[in-house]
């Protein structure tokens, strides 16, 4: 065999190959995602996607695709390599959403001709450009020329995209020349894409939208669909909202989350390997169950229950990689009242070859072993949430627990140990008549305001108490609500509240049974999750302040006395309870 060079051909002919690979599975929402993954990556805070559309062929159509976030920016080499296939600052990383280097060039490809790419780095002032057609690229070929990504020059962002790019660093990816712009149904009608994209795109970054991340498509900023209705701020809770606004004739505050029921929440090992999983397996809220039989309706289709029904969601790195039924997981088979399950699988990318993850992001179907841990899972829990299910649509008259005087050990024993605290230095507070409707509307919230005679016997027992704690429904995100009158302050702690039901009542509950029932709750679960609770406070607070330009001024005060009478009144009150 000869090594001359010159009867070496090319293993690969780069507009061909390219046309091919155009073929690769990608739908207009999953390849959008892989633009979003890259500024995700850039550590970009907010992603903008402009679409434009124009008439073709007699009918209007989606004709370029703009991104823009405001991440780290490219520098000219990593510029120039952006378009190039294979090339990736995070090739094969097992700690990154991307690793392959091929998922934002294919996605583009898969959709239009041409690609470009404009980005700052910080400390600059020129924007520097990118870019590969490849219609252009087919010529070139053709001519026997090499097909490639020139360096990077200076032309301008389009004039009518300038607004939206940051002042500081970020990128701006432009895909154009769109022959190819459908849903997963092969519909191609602008608004019906744009609807589809955004509830894919809102439910696959779900976890990243729910952190603080902003997505905003066509400048609406997009809301987090979550199946398992844990995660607040949804699109669930603004439906659920809007309803109930609705059908009760009033209008109801904004914010209000509507959590679903934690049926399962663990860390489990793949049978016959090493490897760990997160299951995740939840029940959608009395709101959304509602009676049997309204799975369907309106109300149902606009929350995405029916598309629900024995889909599973897995999660690589806290991003959704497929949404979908795994045949013969669900134990008896998948019926419709398990639209109101939501069942996410959470992995990391070391277990990609097990989960089937392609250089695509979408379509991972698990290997045997895991989907035998997944169907042992099902097994064991689908039917307690059928139960459930069950058991809200038969109830008719839903007798709430009764929580008030819950606290009332431990104001007794605030009165004792207050006096010797510094006293409070509010000075609005309100007028004798207003105090009297303020008590008035504390024992209504607190349910001791069935006769007037027990309003006016709680009104008495609470009057002298530096601190009043009642345990109310309070719509929106507060922990708790203050209310300071003269020598008092009323606080009503908040039951919606995640901090509420996942770690005050199950401590509550442990302090009265002591976990010595087979039904009440596990001692060490609990105080397990206790220390999280605590730890994720702290970390909440540090993140809270790192978000202040100058954190140490703005809350040194604050952070003092918060620390100071947290360790007072632990020291003055133990074992009161």
């Amino acid at each position: 065999m000869s090594t001359d060079d010159t009867n070496i051909v090319p293993i690969v002919l780069s507009g061909q190959a390219l046309l091919s690979l155009r073929e690769s599975g990608h739908n207009f929402p999953s390849a959008v995602g892989e633009v979003i993954d890259n500024s995700i990556e850039a550590r970009a805070n907010h992603i903008q996607i402009i679409t434009e559309e124009a008439m073709k062929k007699n009918k209007r159509s989606i004709t370029q695709v703009s991104f823009i976030d405001d991440g780290e920016g490219m520098d000219d080499e990593t510029l120039q390599h952006y378009l190039q296939l294979g090339f990736s600052q995070r090739f094969m990383s097992e700690k990154t959403i991307g690793k392959f280097g091929v998922g934002a060039k294919l996605a583009g490809l898969s959709v239009g001709m041409r690609i470009d790419a404009w980005s700052r780095v910080d400390g600059s002032d020129r924007i520097r450009h990118v870019f590969f057609d490849l219609e252009e690229g087919i010529e070139a070929e053709k001519r026997g020329e090499k097909v490639g990504i020139r360096p990077p020059d200076d032309e301008p962002i389009p004039a009518h995209l300038e607004i939206y790019f940051p002042e500081g660093s970020g990128t701006l990816v432009m895909w154009s020349k769109i022959d190819r712009v459908s849903d997963g149904d092969g519909r191609s009608a602008p608004d019906h894409v744009r609807v589809e994209m955004n509830k894919e795109l809102s439910r696959i970054f779900r976890e990243f939208l729910s952190s603080g991340i902003r997505i905003t498509v066509d400048l609406t900023d997009l809301k987090p669909h979550d199946p398992t209705f844990l995660r607040k701020g949804t699109w669930a809770d603004q439906v659920v909202t809007e309803e109930l606004a609705r059908t009760s004739g009033r209008s109801r505050a904004g914010g209000q989350h509507f959590p679903g029921q934690t049926f399962f929440n663990k860390e489990v090992k793949v049978q016959n390997t090493n490897h760990k999983i997160r299951v995740v397996i939840t029940l959608a809220p009395p709101q959304v169950l509602r009676f049997k039989g309204a799975g369907g309706d309106a109300f149902a289709r606009k929350l995405r229950i029916p598309e629900n029904e024995g889909a599973i969601s897995f999660m690589r790195l806290d991003r959704e990689i497929n949404y979908t039924l795994v045949p013969r997981l669900f134990p008896g088979g998948v019926q419709t009242k398990d639209r109101y399950i939501g069942f996410e699988v959470y992995f990391t990318p070391e277990l990609d070859r097990m989960m089937g993850v392609r250089n695509v992001k979408r379509g991972a179907v698990p290997a045997d072993e895991l989907r035998a841990t997944l169907r042992t899972i099902a097994e064991s829990v689908i039917p307690n949430a059928r139960e459930e299910i069950d058991r809200i649509w038969g109830e008719v008259n839903r007798d709430d627990a009764v929580k008030a005087g819950e606290h009332a050990p431990i104001t007794k024993a605030l009165k004792e140990a207050d006096r010797t605290m510094p006293k409070g230095r509010v000075k609005q507070v309100p007028t004798p008549k207003q105090q009297e409707r303020e008590y008035e509307n504390l024992a209504k919230d607190a349910g001791r305001n069935t006769t007037e005679e027990e309003k006016a016997a709680y009104v008495k027992e609470i009057k002298d108490l530096p601190f009043v704690i009642e345990t109310v429904d309070i719509p929106g995100d507060d922990l708790f609500q203050l209310t300071h009158l003269k020598e008092q302050t009323i606080i009503r702690l908040n039951e919606r509240h995640v901090f509420y039901q996942e770690m005050y009542e199950p401590l509550q509950l442990l302090s009265k049974n002591g976990g010595s029932s087979g039904t009440g709750p596990d001692a060490s679960v609990t105080a397990r999750r206790a220390i999280e609770a605590i730890t994720l406070l702290l970390v909440a607070y540090a993140k809270a302040e790192s978000m202040h330009e100058t954190p140490v001024d703005q809350y040194k005060e604050l952070r003092k006395w918060w620390g100071s009478f947290t360790e007072q009144y632990l020291t003055k009150i133990k074992d009161v309870l």
